[in-house]
């Protein structure tokens, strides 16, 4: 063979192997033009009468618009079912109408093929790895006259129009050559939050000290929550990520936002000369999933340690009164102790 077989040819031949199994010794499937199958008929003598199957079009499948050249298309073929008696003394007047009515008779049946037995195109191709496995749907056309005409008029004059019928089969997946490779998916992003639209224009922006890396999970064990709280300082009605306070402010005003009725979990870690001081947990609930909204507002209590030089504030999701265990934080907020 010049090249080895192919989802196309896989499917032609699946059509004529699920017809052959539909009809007795009688009836042969041939897979030609016309001409060749009328000679086919003819030879044949005694043997068998011919149910002919001719693909003479190959179009798109219509639906996959946005499929790459990497990517698997998908094909339908309109073919010719003819039948050609066999010349044979016994044969009916009618065998060629006989034939093609049982054909008929079987696709209305069965308008998915093969309807028995494992999807195409099953260990005929192995190529390339992780092929897609399918299955025929068929369905029944009514082609002009012209169209059909000029399919038998191109067959030769010695060959007569004989009765036929049109159907469509549907989709063919076409492996690529060299399939796409697709990212793995991720398994951290990363969280910024800024009181302004700066780098909104950039292609990238660079991470900054309030970047906050959240993983994903390894696709195996899915990340504890679904979501993440963001907060951002309040200073003068004004969202902001940093702020300056004194060693006897009391509270701080925070805006989270989330899902509401779910619960967060602050977490304050002052900076000190002797090193970090972290403060326990300060669960509150969210009200509100928008920044902007009054209901978002709350307060978060402070205790400034002595010498303290500034805090991070972070927050993650809490359950009850403590916060998820092995959950992600959001963003971060700085305080600056003057």
């Amino acid at each position: 063979m010049p090249v080895p077989v192919s989802s196309l040819s896989v499917a032609v031949q699946g059509v004529a192997d699920f017809l052959d199994s539909q009809f007795g010794e009688e009836v042969t499937i041939t897979v030609a033009h016309p001409q060749r199958a009328s000679e086919i008929a003819k030879g044949a003598g005694v043997t068998a009468h011919c149910l002919n199957i001719f693909a003479y079009r190959v179009a798109p499948s219509g639906f996959h618009a946005d499929a790459g050249s990497g990517d698997t298309q998908f094909l339908r073929i309109q073919a010719l079912l003819t039948p050609f008696p066999a010349d044979i003394d016994n044969a009916a007047d009618d065998a060629d109408i006989r034939i093609l009515g049982h054909a008929l008779r079987v696709l209305q049946s069965h308008p998915v093929l093969p309807m028995s037995g494992p999807p195409l195109p099953g260990a005929a191709i192995t190529e390339p790895p992780g092929r897609k496995d399918y299955r025929l749907q068929a369905v029944m056309l009514a082609p002009t006259m012209e169209e059909i005409n000029h399919i038998w008029t191109t067959q030769g004059a010695e060959l007569a129009y004989r009765l036929s019928a049109v159907y469509e089969f549907a989709l063919i997946p076409v492996e690529p050559l060299a399939p796409r490779v697709r990212a793995a998916p991720p398994h951290t992003v990363l969280l910024d939050t800024a009181p302004d639209m700066t780098g909104a224009d950039l292609a990238f922006v660079l991470p900054g000290a309030g970047t906050q890396a959240i993983p994903l999970g390894d696709g195996i064990v899915p990340p504890p929550t679904s979501w993440l709280p963001v907060q951002m300082l309040v200073v003068n009605g004004t969202l902001t990520n940093t702020a300056e306070i004194t060693a006897g402010t009391s509270e701080v005003t925070i805006a989270l936002a989330g899902p509401a009725g779910e619960r967060a979990a602050f977490q304050v870690t002052w900076e000190t000369p002797g090193g970090e001081v972290p403060r326990a947990a300060h669960v509150v609930q969210i009200r509100s999933p928008r920044l902007d909204s009054a209901r978002a507002r709350t307060a978060l209590r402070l205790a400034v340690p002595a010498g303290a030089t500034g805090a991070t504030i972070r927050v993650r999701p809490a359950s009850g009164n403590a916060p998820v265990a092995g959950s992600a934080f959001g963003n971060a907020l700085t305080l600056t102790v003057t």
